[in-house]
């Protein structure tokens, strides 16, 4: 696609193309080129500097599709119904995601345009807000969403809640900032509820974790940006009824995977956390959700429990939280991580190496990023407190053969020179199984340790008999003598070569590639 100094959308043209789909296009040919549109149809788009849109759009049979850009009504497509077809519409869709604009919503143009014309200006909406309770808001965004249809595909469906709901704020006035942030949240907090509905209904769903893990994520980011801005006193009315919608969710939350929870613990973990009357709302929050466990019998909720009797530190009663709501039986590893995070940075070392080792099972297996980060806490435990580090060792072995690779790393941070060089011929790894410099640091520390290691490897190269491994023989022994005149044991390193020579004279190729190697004269 070409570029131009024009762009060929911007707000008003964007406005002007729904307006003409609105018009032009009847029900069943928008879903017919919306079908094309998602199937990958439009197979080649092309912007002339004219503002032309040329593009092919396959299927039974191939045809090509032009949109006059400045003159919609011109546009035409050599199908049979030559114009105002679902060719048409695909390719109107492709152009506005390729241009960040939101597709979906030239399928529901007409409802769009209607709820654009009826949305009041920001600073209105703000004012109308700021008397709502939360309850409220959410009743208020169900209305602005009101002709939201569900989609089967859930990242359709989340994509078209939102548009109606981002312009809501749109240009918001910076006098109304407490509002704004919950009002934000808020936002990512109706549309999950939407989705839980949806599925609690029984609907069949295309995507769902996709597009329900995007939503997480960027909740968790907004939480984390807005952080320097949140402070308790702002709106303590807010924040409770904020806690009190997240506990409904979490107690609505099925399965294994928590992400309920996670965005429960990052609004802890941003937002009450580092202030100074997070004792008051930690004390507050556990009886609510000791309250709501027992009227409901929530894994999630459990997890919420040993989270909060953590932050008051009371690691036992935390742990026998999440074994009598039966959630260790299927935590996942995340779940787990949001407590040694919590250790960390609170800096409960002893706690969070016991929490590692109690939790050790639960990380077995090949390598995962969880894994990686759950070996990251265990070494910040053992640089706080050395006691740890012998807890860390047994579970390693433990975990063997898939913490070989833990093994080697930590032995190899900690200059342990010998033991990861052991390691290395023991996992039959040789020296060219390494870049030189990660050799190098040995070679300046602990050079002797070398020696064996380059002396098998040799050996091994050599009987393989062949010419690509004499040279690789002869790098190695090239490494050695240097080895040798370092440590200032020449006569070692001649006595070596001249018994080596001696083992292998008949090996007339092996001597060639001495020899270019300047190793024998």
């Amino acid at each position: 696609m070409t570029k131009s100094a024009n762009p060929p959308l911007n707000d008003e043209k964007w406005l002007q193309f729904l307006k003409y789909a609105a018009k032009s296009f009847n029900e069943v040919t928008l879903s017919r080129g919306f079908q094309y549109f998602k199937q990958q149809h439009v197979v080649a788009l092309n912007i002339t500097e004219n503002r032309t849109v040329q593009a092919k759009v396959t299927g039974h049979e191939d045809y090509t599709v032009t949109l006059q850009l400045d003159q919609l009504g011109s546009s035409f497509c050599t199908c049979p119904v030559h114009t105002c077809c679902k060719h048409q519409v695909a390719v109107m869709m492709e152009l506005a995601d390729r241009l960040g604009y939101p597709a979906a919503q030239i399928v529901n143009a007409k409802q769009h345009l209607a709820r654009t014309a009826a949305t009041p200006s920001a600073e209105s909406l703000l004012q109308e807000l700021a008397p709502m309770s939360v309850s409220d808001w959410h009743e208020y965004m169900n209305q602005a969403t009101s002709l939201v249809k569900p989609s089967y595909d859930q990242g359709i469906y989340v994509q078209a809640l939102r548009v109606p709901l981002a312009s809501l704020l749109k240009g918001s006035a910076p006098s109304a900032t407490a509002d704004l942030i919950y009002f934000e949240l808020h936002q990512f907090l109706f549309i999950l509820q939407k989705i839980f509905d949806l599925v609690a209904g029984g609907s069949p769903v295309i995507n769902f974790s996709y597009a329900t893990y995007r939503l997480y994520d960027e909740a968790h980011a907004f939480l984390q940006q807005t952080a320097p801005q949140f402070n308790c006193t702002m709106d303590a009315d807010r924040l409770e009824q904020t806690l009190s919608i997240l506990r409904r969710q979490l107690a609505e939350e099925s399965g294994h995977k928590y992400l309920g929870y996670g965005l429960y613990a990052a609004v802890w973990k941003y937002w009450i956390a580092p202030q100074p009357e997070a004792g008051y709302w930690v004390s507050q929050e556990l009886s609510a959700v000791e309250t709501q466990i027992a009227e409901c019998d929530s894994s999630s909720l459990a997890a919420a429990k040993a989270f909060l009797l953590l932050h008051q530190s009371k690691s036992s009663e935390a742990w026998t939280a999440l074994e009598a709501g039966g959630t260790l039986d299927k935590a996942p590893a995340s779940l787990l991580l949001s407590y040694m995070d919590l250790l960390s940075s609170s800096g409960q070392w002893g706690t969070l190496a016991d929490w590692l080792n109690r939790s050790a099972p639960h990380f077995y297996g090949p390598v995962t990023k969880e894994r990686s980060t759950y070996f990251g806490f265990w070494k910040e435990a053992a640089r706080h407190l050395p006691e740890a580090e012998k807890l860390l060792w047994n579970v390693l072995e433990e975990m063997l053969p898939h913490s070989a690779k833990v093994i080697e790393n930590m032995l190899y941070e900690r200059h342990n020179w010998k033991a990861w060089i052991e390691t290395q011929i023991l996992l039959e790894h040789d020296p060219f199984h390494h870049k030189v410099s990660v050799l190098q640091p040995i070679e300046k520390e602990a050079p002797e340790l070398l020696l064996p290691y380059y002396h098998q490897a040799v050996e091994h190269y050599v009987a393989l008999k062949n010419r690509k491994d004499y040279k690789a023989a002869v790098k190695l022994m090239k490494r050695l003598a240097k080895v040798y005149k370092k440590m200032k044991q020449i006569e070692r390193w001649d006595s070596f070569f001249s018994r080596f020579m001696e083992r292998h004279s008949r090996l007339r190729a092996l001597h060639e590639e001495l020899k270019k190697g300047k190793l024998l004269e």
